[in-house]
């Protein structure tokens, strides 16, 4: 598995990714796993938009 991090509004989160054929799947810090087909695309920058995704809904106001 690999692991990448990002920074954003002051928030630092990581999360674990794995790819299996064409399939990435994305485990979030809150036990989420979200699965994207890859489709020629870098896993590293899919793996990256599903943690900018989960940033900013922890960010949003309750």
């Amino acid at each position: 598995m690999d692991e990448i991090s990002l920074e954003q509004d002051g928030v630092h989160c990581t999360a674990e990714y794995e790819v299996h054929g064409e399939e990435l799947y994305v485990y979030l810090p809150d036990g989420e796993c979200r699965q994207t087909t890859l489709n020629g695309m870098s896993a590293e920058s899919a793996a990256l938009t599903h943690l900018r995704s989960y940033l900013k809904k922890i960010a949003k106001p309750a």
